[in-house]
Order: C-alpha cells, then structure tokens, then sequence
C-alpha cells in the first residue's frame, strides 16, 4: 500500500514541499510596489520597511495556510526584533517616530511604543511558542533563506546595506550583526525550549544580547546618531526647499526657450515671405 504525500496548500509547483515559490512571488510583488508613482510618502515608505515585508509575509501564511513557513517566520521575525532592537536602542527609536511625524503621521511616544512591540516583539514570540507548542524544530536552512531575503530586499530597496537613508542614521553593522545572531541563534533557542533544557535556554540568551549590549553600553552611540539624524532632517528640508525654485527655473528655461522658438518661426516666416516676394519681381 503506497503513501501519497500531499504537498502544501496552493502548491505552485510539484515537489516545491515548502511552496517557496509562492514567498518568491510576494517578495517580486513587494519589491514593485515601490515602483508605484502616485502614493504619499508615507505610504511608499512602508514598502522600504523590512519590518512590513516580514508582517505580509505573516499575513500571506496567515491567509494561504502555509503552516510549512513557521519556521522560516520564526527565524526572520527573531532577525528582524534583535536587528531593531540593536540599531535602535538608547532612544534612536524616538528618531524614528520623528521621521513618521514628517511624513504626515503624528503618533506620540505611547502609540510608538505599543506599535514597536506589536510590529517586532509580538510575532517572534507568537511563532516560537507555537513552534515549541507544536515540538517543531527549526533546520538550519530557514536562516539562510532568511538571510538571503534579508539582504536581496537591502540591496533592493537600497542598494546597500546601510538602510540608515531608509530608516534613521543608526550603527548598521551592527544592527546586520544582531539580525544574523536573531536568525542563527533561533535554531538551538528552539530546540533548548522544547527540551526544556536550562543551560541551553540561558546559553541563547545571553547569545542573543551580545549584540544589543554593543549598542546599549557604546557611550558615544546617542550623541553621534543623534547628530547624524539632525544632519540628515536638514538636508532633506534644504532639498524640499530646493525643489519648488528648480522647478520654476525649469518652468522659466522652458517658457524662455519656447518664446525663443516663436520668434525664430516668425523671423524665418518673414525671410520666406521675402523671398518669394523678390523671386516674383
């Protein structure tokens, strides 16, 4: 009697077991989004967030029922909490409140902070008790898809690493640090939990600090990000400023060339006239 295993939900392809080509598609789909002329600023900015790429990708599991993706999920959003909290501690974060303000969307420090633990905090932990809920282990695969995800979107949305034009200055090296560490510490964190072994549960955790605490305890970290982020607030402001003149002197170049085109139509129009004129006499 032969045993006929049944692939994933809304397989797009036969032996894709992990339905990985329906996540390629939503990454192309997220990455065009950008594209898209017409939207608020603020609007486009969300689909430059890792953060929300990561959310939509929950909302496609979520939605589709691809419960194969959980351990993927797990590693990238433990990625993407220990990646924010490393870039954004000492009070960075509040940066990147001020940044949303300037797009039109005032939030205060409370409703900043709620957001912040629902957009990061809350999925890692949700997907790794259910990992640990359901005795699922987590193979060292998913942290390579997820850093490959993770630096394509980089090099995608931004062509660097450094996301600091997308987000806020920050010490991005080691923001990268703390997302690997999130990612590859996720496998044995796992496996320690549904052990319930202690010294592996507490070995990861100290593991998963290490990068937080480079930023946490950096004396000099506050004061030069901060400066860096008033740096950039003023060139923005100084190229919104710009923006309005450039625009008119290219309105005036044009009306200037324009009339220019006129008066050479109506010149040549003349000497035609002349011509004809002196030819039939």
């Amino acid at each position: 009697m032969s045993v006929v295993l049944r692939g994933p939900r809304y397989q797009l392809l036969a032996g894709d077991k992990y339905n990985i080509t329906l996540g390629c598609l939503g990454a192309c789909v997220l990455a065009a989004c950008k594209e898209i002329r017409g939207l608020p600023q603020h609007v486009q900015w969300q689909f430059n967030a890792y953060t929300n790429w990561n959310l939509a990708f929950i909302g496609l599991r979520l939605l589709l029922g691809q419960e194969q993706w959980d351990p993927f999920l797990a590693v990238n959003s433990m990625g993407v909490l220990l990646g924010f909290r490393t870039a954004m501690s000492q009070g960075i974060s509040d940066n990147m409140r001020l940044k949303l303000v300037s797009f039109g969307m005032p939030i205060s420090r409370l409703q900043f902070f709620v957001a912040d633990h629902m957009l990061h905090t809350v999925p890692a932990v949700a997907l790794i008790a259910r990992l640990v809920r359901d005795k699922k282990r987590v193979f060292g695969m998913n942290c390579v898809y997820a850093t490959i995800l993770s630096t394509w979107f980089s090099f995608r949305q931004g062509a660097q690493l450094d996301a600091s034009g997308i987000y806020v200055p920050h010490p991005w090296r080691r923001a990268w640090f703390g997302i690997f560490v999130g990612a590859f510490v996720t496998p044995p964190f796992v496996d320690a939990l549904i052990r319930r072994d202690r010294v592996g549960i507490l070995a990861s955790v100290l593991a998963l600090l290490v990068p937080w605490l480079s930023t946490r305890l950096d004396p000099e970290m506050r004061r030069k990000y901060n400066f860096e982020f008033k740096l950039q607030q003023g060139q923005q402001s100084g190229a919104a400023n710009r923006a309005p003149a450039e625009n008119g002197a290219t309105g005036g170049s044009a009306l200037l060339s324009r009339s220019s085109r006129e008066r050479l139509s109506r010149v040549a129009s003349e000497q035609s006239t002349q011509a004809s004129y002196l030819s039939g006499h």
